[in-house]
């Protein structure tokens, strides 16, 4: 790869390192109040200190201040239509932050599809961490600034979060099921564990569509990205998103996105019935996708969707490995270099969705070094030369 694109993706990448401010800091001089919640002591007509907690995240996020945090502890949250909506914004020196007291212990569930979406976040400066998000019929969890999706969001953090098993309905309607829903600028996705997103296929749990339905092959996805310019995907992990693509690219005609970076992800077990882990189908210039796994795609992992009339004005497609080709079709906008089409990442257990890396895997010590990716899916520290491809570091 020529020097000066290198140099211009480590320059531009970086500047979507997660800051300071967006991690947990209230109730440190200087910082915001710390609120608690928890779903089986609490009590919204409590204070909200961690000896009296409220009740509900939404009672939480409707009094939130810059630089204040919500520590929600292990147990079960329900709601409406919408479980928690954060409309508050914070600053760009102080964030809102929402964290479940330990990674996957509060659980906000959607009661067997009863809640069409488990957190959405409307205002700018606001990190969501640790949460598991299960059972929802349409969303896992939305970024967006309007409450049709025309107006954007921005600096969102979304993060360490398990979502899965959203829009397990039989449908055939045209609306898509999404594990995150991505309309913000300023976004990162990262260390996500999102599997398992789609409505039901005919005849499974007795499902049964209209002749000729193909709705349930193309239109629910892990993370959807319509609109929105500077978006960080990292660190995350894929699989079993058998009904559309685990990241899917788009936006109407007219519409375009920058900055679109795509890193060290793991993708596993996807659409056995399109092409493609990931489609980019929207015009998006500056589109990097590097140091990713595509284990067993259908073709190819990535997919240019020409037909769409997007453009992809200095694409780079480097250092990612595939069980079978990388990317289709070949279009002039892009440029591959370093990767590693028809290999096996020899992960652990696939089967058991156990894809850490074996010794003698060529994913080990194979990836592009960037310095915006220092930690792996689980926190582990990134070797500073010849990291890892994909979401785990060996």
């Amino acid at each position: 790869m020529p020097l000066l694109l290198r140099t211009a993706l480590q320059l531009t990448v970086a500047t979507l390192t997660l800051s300071p401010q967006r991690r947990l800091h209230c109730g440190a001089t200087g910082h915001g109040v710390c609120y608690y919640v928890d779903a089986t002591a609490g009590n919204d007509a409590s204070p909200g200190t961690s000896a009296r907690p409220f009740r509900t995240l939404q009672h939480a996020a409707d009094l939130v201040n810059p630089g204040d945090g919500v520590v929600v502890k292990d147990g079960v949250y329900t709601g409406g239509s919408t479980v928690v909506t954060i409309s508050r914004s914070g600053t760009a020196a102080n964030w809102i932050v929402f964290r479940a007291a330990h990674r996957w212990g509060a659980v906000v569930d959607g009661q067997n599809n009863s809640s069409a979406a488990g957190i959405s976040v409307r205002g700018n400066y606001v990190r969501v961490e640790g949460f598991e998000v299960r059972w929802m019929s349409r969303s896992g969890i939305d970024a967006y600034g309007g409450s049709d999706k025309t107006a954007v969001t921005h600096d969102v953090a979304i993060v360490e979060n398990h979502i899965h098993d959203i829009g397990r309905i039989c449908t055939d309607d045209t609306g898509g099921r999404v594990g995150v829903n991505a309309y913000a600028s300023n976004m990162v996705i990262e260390q996500n564990l999102i599997h398992d997103i789609g409505r039901l296929s005919p005849g499974e749990q007795g499902c049964a569509l209209s002749p000729g339905s193909i709705t349930w092959q193309n239109h629910d996805h892990g993370v959807y990205h319509g609109v929105g310019d500077s978006l960080i995907i990292r660190n995350n992990v894929f699989y079993n998103n058998t009904h559309g693509w685990a990241y899917h690219r788009y936006s109407g005609a007219g519409a375009r996105a920058s900055r679109v970076y795509i890193l060290n992800n793991t993708f596993a077990f996807p659409n056995p019935n399109r092409v493609g882990q990931i489609v980019i189908a929207g015009a998006t210039d500056g589109l990097v996708i590097a140091n990713n796994i595509f284990y067993q795609p259908n073709t190819a992992g990535i997919w240019f969707d020409a037909a769409s009339g997007g453009t992809w004005a200095g694409a780079l497609v480097e250092n990612n490995l595939s069980t079978n080709a990388i990317y289709t079709p070949r279009v002039l906008d892009v440029t591959a270099v370093s990767n590693m089409a028809g290999a096996d990442p020899k992960f652990v257990s696939p089967p058991r969705f156990d894809f850490h890396l074996q010794t003698g895997s060529p994913a080990i010590n194979a990836g592009l070094t960037l310095p915006q990716v220092t930690g792996d899916f689980e926190g582990v520290t990134r070797r500073r030369a010849g990291l890892a491809v994909g979401a785990y570091e060996f």
